[in-house]
């Protein structure tokens, strides 16, 4: 399959066009989509399900459509949304709807008028896809009956997605070209981006201080910190110790903390961190939080990635750069011949419209 596929099997299998219109208190503070089917979100008290939401030459979606393909792709997440979070997003993913709504007309329309065809073969190929790539557990037909799609519809559907696909290949080249003066034009343009920081994993045991410590608690504090220092030189287990003293949630770890580059953490612990020698059990450290004892496992020194490195990556990018600016001039064309009208809460997105990259 091409990697420029207007909706891909996303929507085949789903809204197709046929049926929806650090821790421890120191860090500084298209292969088929299988969906899970929710009850359609329910439109606010002032919007009416059966009003336009947008036209395209006479074809229409209405606001209940829209709705129905955006629960439809937020699934399950949409229960995890808070209170009201739902009905503040709408109306960004109604306009989104409508954009792909409004690209995938215009695309299905040129197909139309170029009477682009698709073999039975071609559709045979992409239902073999869908199924090769479906869950060991799982079959075509749970998925037409969870979609309440017929296996007729979905090759219609699929039908539709090739059609947009073949189309789009006649505009957008899939071998595009993309030259060494451009690959070093761009690597030296955006040569801050293949900055990699310094960094150091580290553990850490954390003797917890409170601001209504008296200084006898906090002697107290300091002496069982230099302690555990002690028998940790001595060669006792770091993991060990951590895990039965320290009070950073991190002890479940072992005190591990991860990688961490600099600016994350409080001063007194980063400079500690970024300046012992790897291995070394590292001396008391005090901040804000209380007293540490850090062991670095690893410093990796920052560097600038260089261009051989990295030339496969960016020449991958900006073909895929080309080939999105090829179709944006192919949808824009399209739209300038069409009659577009958007209603208010479909008006406007400013997003480049939706073209996705199977994967």
């Amino acid at each position: 399959m091409s990697a420029l596929v207007c909706g891909g099997m996303v929507i085949a299998m789903g809204a197709g066009c046929n049926k929806t219109g650090t821790e421890g208190g120191e860090a500084k503070a298209a292969a088929p989509v299988v969906k899970t089917k929710v009850p359609a979100a329910p439109a606010a008290p002032t919007v009416n399900p059966a009003a336009t939401l947008v036209e395209v030459d006479g074809v229409k979606m209405t606001v209940g459509e829209a709705d129905k393909q955006i629960m439809a792709m937020i699934g399950q997440n949409a229960a995890k949304m808070a209170p009201g979070q739902m009905e503040s997003l709408m109306g960004r993913f109604r306009q989104q709807a409508a954009e792909r709504f409004v690209v995938r007309t215009l695309l299905t329309q040129e197909a139309d008028r170029r009477n682009v065809v698709v073999t039975p073969a071609e559709i045979d190929a992409a239902l073999s896809m869908i199924k090769s790539r479906l869950p060991k557990d799982m079959t075509i037909e749970d998925i037409l009956k969870r979609e309440e799609l017929t296996i007729d519809q979905l090759r219609s559907n699929l039908t539709g997605e090739i059609r947009i696909k073949l189309l789009v290949e006649t505009e957008v080249p899939t071998n595009m070209v993309v030259s060494d003066e451009e690959v070093s034009k761009f690597y030296n343009e955006q040569k801050e981006s293949f900055v990699q920081p310094e960094t150091v994993s580290a553990r850490h045991i954390l003797v917890k201080t409170e601001a209504t410590d008296t200084d006898v608690v906090k002697a107290e504090k300091k002496t069982k910190i230099e302690g555990l220092r002690k028998q940790l030189v001595e060669g006792a287990d770091f993991a060990k110790l951590a895990k039965e003293n320290s009070d950073c949630p991190s002890k479940e770890r072992g005190g591990e903390l991860g990688s961490f580059g600099r600016g994350q953490m409080v001063k007194p612990f980063e400079d500690a961190a970024f300046g012992q020698v790897t291995n070394a059990i590292g001396p008391v450290v005090e901040t804000q939080f209380g007293y540490h004892i850090i062991q670095v496992s690893e410093h990796s020194a920052g560097k600038t990635s260089e261009l051989a490195e990295v030339k496969e990556k960016l020449v991958e990018h900006l073909k895929q750069k080309k080939q999105m600016d090829l179709f944006q001039a192919f949808v824009e064309k399209l739209k300038g011949k069409a009659k577009i009208t958007l209603s208010e809460l479909a008006k406007p997105s400013r997003e480049m419209p939706m073209m996705p990259m199977e994967q």
